[in-house]
């Protein structure tokens, strides 16, 4: 794996300790870095996608351990938010330079995601775009499962409430929660999101007709929808989405939910990225 030398070849020349995990099936990552949280490393090293950042956090979420990203992954869509370079190695170096701060989480019932959730269109074109990944990565993945996903497209109706407010019946195409911004191999789907505001950013984006997808996800990709009137922005630090059969995008992962309560976990994970206010916390030595 040439991506994984280069990471040694950094962590050797720097004279750090370390040791390789590799997950091996479903949640075996979390449980991964579960267990090497309790042993306090210097910081845990994330080597992969959207996928095994979910499984990650997961399993080490609660502990002062940072975590630092190698992104190889389909979409690497949450590191977009990050504005880390975009070679993984050279994205690595710059974050073993960078002091440890921290970054909001979010969690939905008993689950936590750092990107984006959301339910709506963009869950079809994740089942759609799955297909897709065995030969195709980044945009061109979820383009293809766009295409196909627009077939059975059908708007949705949910009862949603923000902030342990009053319910309000809402109708949408896709509604997002952003703690990053971006899905699906670098669609802009909530455009102003940052990652440690204490905030979500809700977006609703209205319904249009099967012949109107093309066109609203030209938009959507650039992140334009809201400020053409297609999405609604809303900001929070809870919220609940009421809808029998739903099924709940976290961070690319598909979860089947009558009833999905959101909550924005403020300063909850350590990471070490330029730019992030300053945090102490505890050191000993790496894990990747």
């Amino acid at each position: 794996m040439g991506k994984l030398a280069g990471i040694e070849g950094v962590l050797k020349e720097r004279g750090l300790e370390y040791s390789i995990e590799r997950a091996s099936k479903p949640m075996d990552a979390a449980r991964i870095a579960r267990a090497a949280a309790t042993r306090q490393p210097e910081g845990i090293i994330a080597v992969g996608g959207d996928g095994t950042l979910f499984e990650i956090i997961n399993g080490m979420i609660g502990s002062d351990v940072p975590l630092l990203f190698v992104s190889c992954g389909t979409g690497n869509d949450f590191v977009r938010t990050l504005k880390l370079p975009k070679d993984p190695v050279e994205a690595l170096k710059c974050q073993l330079d960078a002091p440890v701060g921290r970054i909001d989480v979010g969690r939905m019932n008993e689950l936590f995601f750092l990107n984006v959730a959301g339910t709506g269109f963009d869950v079809e074109v994740l089942r759609n775009a799955e297909k897709y990944k065995a030969k195709y990565t980044g945009l061109r993945t979820y383009l293809f499962g766009l295409f196909d996903a627009i077939r059975d497209f059908r708007p949705m109706t949910a009862f949603v409430s923000f902030d342990d407010g009053p319910e309000e019946e809402v109708s949408f195409s896709i509604l997002s929660i952003g703690n990053g911004r971006y899905i699906g191999g670098g669609m802009k789907a909530v455009p102003d999101a940052k990652l440690d505001d204490g905030l979500f950013d809700v977006v609703t984006v209205r319904p249009v007709s099967k012949p109107a997808i093309a066109l609203l996800i030209a938009f959507y990709i650039a992140g334009k929808h809201i400020s053409i009137g297609l999405g609604r922005l809303r900001r929070c630090r809870k919220l609940s989405i009421r809808r029998p059969g739903m099924t709940v995008n976290l961070d690319g992962e598909l979860f089947s939910a009558d009833s999905a309560r959101f909550e924005l976990l403020p300063n909850a994970l350590c990471v070490r990225v330029p730019g992030m206010k300053a945090t102490p916390v505890s050191a000993a030595s790496h894990t990747a």
